[in-house]
């Protein structure tokens, strides 16, 4: 059988938002140009731009600090202290290697060198992969993704599942509509979250001695973590005051959702012309055209 899931409201259509970002935005521009006997000219100009415009400018810039960092690096003296012509060919032949990695890395691994080598051979191409990073990102943030991370970074696959299960939960029951809805569900997620995971070390540590869970603790060593050395009633008692201040932040967050809601009129336009403005309290305010 196959499990479908189900739509959310608060996912952005993509092409809508595309949409907003190419729109063009007039401005004025004063130029200030000094000639050549010391006096000064202003040139007033319109000009068009757009926040996708924007974006693709700064992309160039970082692109360009990128590649100037490393021709720095080949001309410090970790690198053998080269002349700059020479740092310049040993930077141009580590963006032959990058333009060869970037293909097979993961978008969340790509850097702006990775970007700077892609540009210095074609600048179409560098947008595309970036591109490519932003659909990922958005594509992370719109599953739950990057929120699973923050309540526990690589988690398995039922713990992930898990996360994701209460934030559709929160989500069914809100409807959330918009990122800033969007964000404190995520929020509401996390702390809760956090707040049952340090609620079952608190019991755990209330109600087993320290040698049950050796094995545990050494298997996260084996990984790399160190486990902090405390009194038992220490670590019992941190865990409990972590459980409560993520249980306060969830009731936090829960009443801003709440307040964000209750005095946001709610405006209504039937085909008519009437608009009905919703104040607080419920009560609906008909306004004509």
């Amino acid at each position: 059988m196959t499990h479908k899931r189900k739509h959310r409201p608060y996912e952005i259509d993509a092409d809508e938002r595309n949409e907003r970002r190419r729109a063009l935005r007039r401005g004025k521009r004063v130029d200030v140009m000094r000639r050549a006997d010391g006096n000064e000219i202003e040139v007033k100009r319109e000009v068009e731009t757009c926040a996708e415009d924007a974006e693709g400018r700064q992309l160039v810039a970082e692109m360009a600090r990128a590649f100037a960092a490393t021709i720095e690096h080949y001309k410090s003296e970790y690198a053998g202290a080269k002349p700059h012509d020479e740092a310049l060919k040993a930077a141009l032949s580590m963006n032959e290697l990058r333009r060869q990695w970037v293909a097979g890395l993961a978008p969340e691994k790509v850097e702006w060198s990775h970007l700077a080598a892609v540009g210095e051979h074609s600048l179409p191409e560098s947008l595309s992969l970036w591109g490519r990073v932003r659909d990922a990102a958005e594509d992370e943030l719109t599953s739950g993704r990057r929120a699973a991370q923050v309540a526990g970074d690589n988690i398995g696959p039922y713990e992930r599942a898990q996360f994701l299960a209460i934030r559709d939960a929160f989500a069914d029951q809100w409807q959330p509509q918009g990122g800033i809805e969007s964000a404190m569900i995520d929020m509401m997620s996390v702390a809760f979250s956090l707040q049952m995971y340090w609620s079952t070390i608190a019991h755990q540590r209330a109600t087993r001695e320290h040698d049950a869970q050796r094995k545990e603790l050494q298997r996260y060593e084996s990984n790399g973590w160190k486990s902090p050395y405390q009194h038992e009633a220490g670590a019992i008692e941190q865990a409990h005051r972590l459980a409560d201040g993520y249980n306060r932040q969830f009731l936090r967050v829960l009443r801003q959702l709440r307040d964000l809601r209750r005095y946001a009129p709610v405006v209504i336009q039937n085909n008519g012309g009437q608009v009905n403005v919703a104040t607080d309290g419920g009560q609906q305010v008909n306004v004509n055209k």
